[in-house]
């Protein structure tokens, strides 16, 4: 009886302690820029890697769940018609998936807000028709392309900044949004606001809707091209589902 209490004891101990710790992250990511913000994520590696190795996480480890997706967008640049085009990856991160669909484009440029990820993303990868850029793409003009590709990014976003960047989109023809959203049955509210950072929304059973208040992009310009099974989330949360929407300004 006594260890029973004992356990109760520290696992609200634990629980208080996270509250705590997470009050204060997101009090600092609010008054900080995406850029510091992000960068420490890398530095730290707190979406996984080795120490001083970047690393964007789960979603960007070869997986069936990728593999999908990069079938998708070979199937599409050839329904659609875009081989070959310019491609602009808005959050390009490690470059990994970036990496797989290089050979549909005639040119490449991969975009984030991190510095030294871009950096060496451009020493290891660049070349005359592959160019990173370091931008915050909620507060910068955005490159000039054809396709462009936002895979899990709006979702470490305020609505703010997705606003931002949604009325930046109409200069390329398809937009592919790749989003991770609670399993069917299970969202209790879209578009919860948050202060940027490492979580997402799917944690709250909420996404990035973005027919829904406050984006309301008009439904019939969003199709929802590929479904899959949801990863990268801790044992006790619903994993949901990743959908990628091919929107066209």
């Amino acid at each position: 009886m006594l260890k029973e209490t004992f356990r109760a004891v520290r696992k609200r101990f634990r629980s208080l302690i996270a509250r705590v710790q997470k009050y204060f992250e997101l009090r600092r990511n609010k008054s900080s820029p995406a850029a510091t913000v992000f960068t420490e994520i890398y530095e730290t590696n707190r979406w996984g890697g080795e120490q001083g190795e970047f690393c964007s996480g789960a979603g960007s480890v070869h997986s069936p769940i990728v593999d999908a997706y990069i079938g998708l967008i070979h199937r599409e640049s050839i329904s659609e018609g875009f081989q070959d085009m310019r491609f602009v990856d808005l959050g390009c991160g490690d470059f990994r998936v970036g990496q797989s669909i290089l050979p549909f484009c005639s040119s490449y440029i991969g975009v984030d807000v991190v510095a030294p990820l871009i950096e060496h993303n451009q020493r290891e990868f660049g070349n005359e028709v592959t160019e990173f850029k370091c931008l915050d793409i909620s507060e910068s003009d955005l490159p000039e392309g054809d396709v462009c590709f936002i895979r899990q990014v709006l979702q470490h976003l305020s609505n703010a900044e997705i606003s931002r960047i949604l009325k930046k989109l109409d200069r390329y023809k398809w937009v592919y949004i790749t989003e991770h959203y609670p399993s069917n049955g299970q969202l209790r509210e879209p578009n919860i606001d948050i202060v940027h950072g490492g979580d997402v929304r799917v944690y709250s059973n909420s996404g990035v809707c973005l027919s829904e208040a406050p984006f309301d992009l008009l439904a019939e310009k969003l199709e929802t091209v590929l479904t899959a099974p949801g990863a990268g989330l801790s044992n006790h949360h619903d994993p949901g589902v990743i959908s990628t929407i091919r929107y066209k300004p």
